[in-house]
């Protein structure tokens, strides 16, 4: 019996299956009232067996040294789409923060230096930013967000090598009033793969992901640094591919019944594939964002913008600014209500001088700058029990072209259509 204790004491349970199992095993060591407990030949080998099938069900990790935490979110919505003239309403799984799993780890080397890992895979499970007009399967499979190692040190601040976060990597996405899953400044990833329509009917061959850029930084292959934190302030440095290098910094705070965050980061890119071979791309970007949150209160806002420059004379300077108001309030039981209306205006981010047909019924058209405007407003309730975000939100878009014919003449933007959206969905974290 004591080899018994041993084993049970030696698995590792993993959820609720691994604990029913349990229970059932030591429900054998107890006897029903009113009889004495059998301890004979054939209770032990049943209890053999039942530790044998628990021990080859249970999840182990690797060793005891180094920590296991799997973690990630299922986050997926009802979309509907109106492009002016036709409409529609797909299930999507939402771009703005979308499903994902992660393992993620750490282990002590000395008193103040630890080591880590970690590994984060997204789904594309048919995504916001790939649905069209003409079909409503968005992709699928995983994509590897994150996967690299840390050394961590509260005296000497952090360090990460492989696929990591840039230090532009959320840099213009400081948001405090809750309703990220809803609304953004990434605006493009709501939507990002339906096409404009003009006034004629066409579809054109330009999408709102064509139109709207938040400059974000995201994931890629570098050597990142980050300070310990000096009175909220972090500064932060990465370099990496071939070759992309970003610098800033980042704020987080309190006071007076206040909450800020804030963030910026300047980013040289002169990788001639561009990230991911996008193509060849060579820019300087300056972007950042800072979000208030009055707690008292509730109230909320924010400000995002920043500006691109590209070294290809051809290329006009893209430039965003994208602002919000919340009201963050405790309504009911379940947890916030959180309120927001939003408004972006996005500059120049179609200016390739290239000739393009907008409608086939006209001559073609030399596009020299674009004008993309959103504006929308919605409601996301918390639910804290289930680690769970439901909401609904709205967008209007408005999009306006500048153009000039084959002899460089201006020529009046043809009549587009407006593009409204209507998304309902929930997330639930683990």
């Amino acid at each position: 019996m004591r080899q018994i204790e041993q084993r049970i004491a030696g698995a590792r349970l993993g959820g609720a299956a691994a604990l029913a199992t349990l229970l059932a095993t030591l429900s054998l060591l107890v006897a029903p009232p009113g009889r004495a407990a059998d301890l004979g030949g054939d209770c032990c080998a049943d209890l053999e067996e039942r530790i044998a099938e628990l021990e080859a069900t249970t999840a182990r990790k690797g060793n005891r040294k180094v920590a296991l935490t799997i973690a990630g979110q299922v986050h997926h919505a009802v979309l509907y789409w109106d492009d002016g003239r036709e409409s529609n309403t797909y299930v999507v799984g939402n771009k703005n923060d979308q499903s994902n799993f992660s393992f993620t780890g750490e282990a002590a080397i000395s008193k103040d230096l630890k080591a880590g890992y970690a590994i984060t895979l997204r789904l594309r499970d048919n995504v916001s930013d790939e649905v069209h007009q003409t079909t409503d399967d968005g992709g699928s499979g995983f994509v590897v967000w994150e996967n690299y190692w840390f050394l961590d040190s509260e005296r000497y601040g952090r360090l990460a090598v492989g696929q990591s976060s840039r230090v532009s990597d959320t840099a213009p996405e400081h948001d405090v009033s809750e309703t990220g899953v809803a609304a953004y400044a990434g605006v493009q990833d709501l939507g990002g793969g339906f096409a404009i329509r003009l006034k004629s009917g066409v579809l054109s061959n330009i999408s709102l992901g064509d139109v709207y850029n938040h400059f974000n930084g995201d994931t890629a292959n570098v050597v990142r640094y980050d300070t310990p934190s000096i009175a909220g302030v972090v500064l932060s440095a990465s370099y990496g591919e071939d070759d992309i290098w970003d610098v800033g910094a980042k704020y987080e705070g309190q006071l007076a019944g206040f909450k800020l965050s804030a963030a910026i980061a300047y980013s040289r890119v002169t990788d001639e594939n561009g990230l991911n071979n996008e193509g060849d791309d060579r820019n300087k970007t300056l972007v950042g964002s800072a979000a208030l949150l009055h707690e008292p209160s509730g109230l909320n806002a924010l400000i995002s913008g920043g500006r691109r420059d590209f070294d290809d004379p051809a290329l006009a300077n893209a430039s965003f600014v994208y602002a919000k108001l919340g009201w963050l309030a405790h309504l009911n039981g379940l947890g916030p209500t959180a309120f927001y209306g939003e408004y972006g205006r996005f500059r120049d981010f179609l200016s390739n001088g290239t000739a393009t047909n907008l409608d086939p019924a006209t001559a073609a058209v030399t596009i020299t700058g674009s004008t993309a405007e959103v504006w929308g407003l919605g409601v996301v309730q918390h639910i804290d029990a289930a680690e769970m975000q439901i909401y609904l939100g709205y967008r209007h878009h408005a999009f306006d072209f500048d153009l000039v014919d084959g002899g460089g003449a201006a020529v009046a933007s043809p009549g587009i259509e407006s593009f409204q959206s209507v998304v309902m969905g929930s997330k639930i974290s683990f």
